[in-house]
C-alpha cells in the first residue's frame, strides 16, 4: 500500500508539473513596447547671422543737361560680383514666418555711361563700391524649407569717373531707393545652419553723381542681383 501511495503521489506531481508547463507554453508573451521614431521639430524663430555672395547687373537711360550744350540722352549698363554679411530675426507662427533682415555688401562691378549733348559729350565709368539693405520678410515654412518674399530700402555709394566735354572729373554720392524680391531657404544637416538663394530688384536711386558744369541727370536705373547665402541661427 505504501508503495502504491508513493507511486500515486509521484504521478500526481508529474501531472501537475506537465499541466503548468503546458500552461506556460500556451500563455501569450507580451510584445516589446513600440517606440515611435523621433520626428525633428524645425523652427525658424530666432536671431541669425550669415554671409552671402552673388552677381549684380544694372542698366539705365535718361537725360544729361549741361550749361553749354543743353539736354542730351545718355545710357549705360554694368555688372559684377558682390558679397557681404547679413543678420536678422524670424518669428514663426504655425507655417507662417515673419522676419527682419539687414545686410551690407561690397561690389567689384562697374559699367559704362555715355551720351549727352553733342557739344559736351559724357564718357564715364560708374561704380557702386558698397551698398546695404534694410528689409522685412514674410514666408511660408514647410518642415526644413522656407519660401519668402522681401521688401524695404537700399542705400548705396555711387561713383562716376570720366570726362565731360573732354574735361576729366570724379564725383560720388550716397543715395537711397526701394528694393524687393523673393527667395528660398533650407535648413542643412544641423537645423542651426541654413542656405538660401535670393533675388532682389532695386529701383532708381534718389540721387546720382553729378558731373561738373551740368544741371543734373534724370532718368531710370534698374538694378538686379542674385545671391546665395549661409546663415547660422542662435
Amino acid at each position: 500500500m505504501r508503495t502504491f501511495a508513493k507511486a500515486a503521489l509521484a504521478a500526481s506531481a508529474l501531472a501537475i508539473t506537465g499541466a503548468a508547463s503546458a500552461a506556460d507554453l500556451s500563455a501569450p508573451r507580451p510584445l516589446p513596447a513600440y517606440k515611435a521614431p523621433i520626428v525633428p521639430v524645425y523652427t525658424w524663430t530666432g536671431f541669425y547671422v550669415g554671409a552671402n555672395i552673388g552677381w549684380g547687373w544694372t542698366d539705365g537711360d535718361g537725360t544729361l543737361t549741361t550749361a553749354l550744350g543743353g539736354p542730351g540722352p545718355i545710357s549705360g549698363s554694368g555688372d559684377g560680383f558682390l558679397g557681404g554679411i547679413q543678420a536678422g530675426y524670424n518669428w514663426q507662427m504655425g507655417n507662417w514666418v515673419l522676419g527682419f533682415e539687414t545686410d551690407f555688401d561690397g561690389s567689384a562691378g562697374d559699367g559704362n555711361l555715355g551720351g549727352g549733348p553733342a557739344a559736351t559729350p559724357l564718357a564715364a565709368t560708374a561704380k557702386t563700391p558698397w551698398f546695404g539693405t534694410v528689409r522685412g520678410r514674410i514666408g511660408y515654412a514647410a518642415g526644413r524649407w522656407l519660401i519668402y518674399g522681401t521688401g524695404g530700402g537700399i542705400y548705396m555709394n555711387e561713383k562716376l569717373d570720366g570726362t565731360i566735354g573732354g574735361v576729366g572729373f570724379s564725383s560720388s554720392t550716397t543715395a537711397w531707393s526701394w528694393v524687393a524680391g523673393a527667395g528660398v531657404e533650407t535648413m542643412l544637416w544641423d537645423p542651426r545652419w541654413s542656405a538660401k538663394v535670393e533675388y532682389l530688384h532695386a529701383g532708381t536711386p534718389d540721387e546720382v553723381p553729378t558731373p561738373p558744369g551740368t544741371t543734373g541727370i534724370t532718368g531710370n536705373i534698374n538694378t538686379d542681383m542674385v545671391r546665395v547665402g549661409l546663415n547660422y541661427r542662435f
